[in-house]
């Protein structure tokens, strides 16, 4: 079974949380409030996803975390990545050398197309498209208005 694991799950709702005040600096309390997950949970995705640039974190009083590009801007491949760390079906679409029988593998190539199309098919979709309809349809009122 291909999946996600729960923090990139967790991590996504967060962002699309934050997608839907991308005005507001947010606090990772607030933040676990919000979304009804634990605040030291929350804390740890913030700062990955901070070290990987899908957030910007601004320290003091009136600091917080906010994205560091519209929701629209944001790939779900991008997320997913920052997370779990390459996209990759089998051992040998992420570095030469992790699986012992590579060198004799005649489906090597059939996986790695496989997982070229669905790295392509996550890069597609962004963060706005993952937001609930009716949020879809508030922000973009808000940005062309």
């Amino acid at each position: 079974m291909l999946r996600v694991s729960k923090l990139t799950d967790y991590g996504s709702v967060i962002l699309a949380y934050m997608a839907q005040h991308p005005e507001q600096k947010l606090s990772a309390a607030s933040l676990a409030n919000a979304v009804s997950l634990p605040p030291t949970t929350v804390s740890k995705l913030l700062k990955i996803m901070a070290n990987n640039k899908l957030l910007y974190s601004t320290l003091g009083k009136a600091g917080g975390y906010q994205l560091a590009r519209p929701a629209e801007k944001i790939s779900l491949a991008e997320i997913i990545s920052s997370l779990e760390g390459p996209i990759a079906l089998t051992e040998c679409n992420v570095k030469k050398g992790l699986c012992h029988t590579e060198e004799h593998c005649n489906i090597r190539q059939n996986w790695r197309s496989i997982n070229r199309m669905i790295y392509q098919s996550l890069a597609q979709v962004s963060l706005k498209e993952m937001l609930p309809a009716d949020d879809r349809v508030i922000n973009s009122i808000m940005l062309s208005g």
